[in-house]
């Protein structure tokens, strides 16, 4: 039995947890992720429960899945206090912005309580968003529609290597580092063309070759920083791609990147509760460039395994908690 009195809290994701068959994912590490943070979550007196974000309807859940008794169960019309979004990945798919997907979350987010909220996720996902706020900050970019856009760019980067990239993407997917003179033939819409960084000679006191830095920040705090290094001979460090990666002393983290990371936080400071991250490179002077920043950083591999790290989810369960609204019953 479902204790209502509890703060409810959704999970909703772009393409799993639909209400059918008799678990939420099809794979056994993604139900083991969960329910290690629906048990957790508990211990800080919340109730999660995930669901497709089309179930999400006017402050409930039409159909969604809760763990209970060890046991995924699916519960229809539940109401919810507030919702961890995983599913921005619906708004930006294919390179462009779903407005009628972006619609839906703004309403979404004008009646629930959101980490994080649309006009964050909409700032991490554009990459040319992020250039044009903070050029200072960032290498060198554009944005192009052909090849023939491409190639008169290209007279504005003096970097031998270019970065060619999707405008919305993740997880280091169609991520191109090509020479100058060896272009692709195709271009597609929305490619974003940036400065190559050349991170050999790694982070003075941390790491030694090519790499990138992850700063993850909750409520305006720096929480914790791991770096990433890919495999041998690579340039691209993302663990979705085969990277590796170690968790950092805050402390270690050069000065210039966390005053760099603050400044990108200050933008939000106004938005109440937002957990997100801001990646950096490192050039061979050690000075810091952001390479994007991300709303929804992978938590997965916080549950167990090579990274383990649980102590994030309670972190991330307080900041939850406490970002619930109070509820005003009138009774006389």
């Amino acid at each position: 039995m479902i204790d209502n009195k509890k703060p409810a809290v959704a999970i909703l994701f772009t393409n799993t947890a639909k209400a059918k068959g008799t678990k939420p994912f099809s794979t056994r590490n993604s139900g083991r992720v969960w329910t290690i943070f629906s048990r957790k979550a508990r211990k800080y007196g919340l109730n999660v429960f995930l669901a497709h974000h089309k179930e999400y309807k006017d402050g409930r859940l039409l159909k969604c899945w809760h763990k209970e008794n060890k046991k995924w169960k699916i519960i229809k019309d539940q109401p919810i206090d507030i919702i961890y979004s995983r599913f921005a990945g619906s708004i930006y798919k294919h390179n462009k912005v779903n407005k009628k997907a972006l619609k839906f979350k703004l309403d979404m987010a004008s009646q629930v309580t959101m980490i994080n909220h649309p006009i964050l996720d909409d700032f991490c996902w554009d990459k040319r968003v992020v250039s044009e706020t903070f050029p200072q900050y960032t290498p060198k970019t554009f944005v192009v529609n052909t090849l023939h856009g491409l190639k008169i760019v290209l007279s504005k980067i003096n970097t031998k290597k270019i970065i060619l990239k999707p405008r919305y993407g993740t997880l280091g997917r169609k991520v191109l580092v090509v020479d100058r003179d060896k272009l692709p033939k195709k271009i597609e819409k929305n490619t974003l063309v940036q400065e190559f960084i050349d991170t050999s000679k790694g982070i003075k006191g941390i790491t030694k070759g090519v790499h990138d830095m992850r700063v993850i920040i909750i409520n305006g705090k720096i929480d914790h920083v791991h770096v990433r290094t890919p495999k041998d001979g690579l340039l691209k460090a993302n663990v979705a791609l085969g990277g590796s990666k170690e968790f950092v002393d805050k402390k270690k983290v050069p000065r210039k990147a966390k005053i760099i990371a603050k400044k990108v936080d200050k933008l939000f400071k106004g938005l109440y509760p937002r957990v997100f991250s801001v990646d950096f490179l490192f050039n061979e002077k050690g000075r810091p460039y952001i390479v994007e920043c991300n709303s929804q950083p992978m938590i997965d591999k916080y549950a167990f395994g090579k990274y383990a790290d649980p102590s994030f989810y309670d972190r991330l369960l307080e900041t939850i908690r406490i970002s619930i609204p109070v509820k005003v019953v009138e009774s006389y």
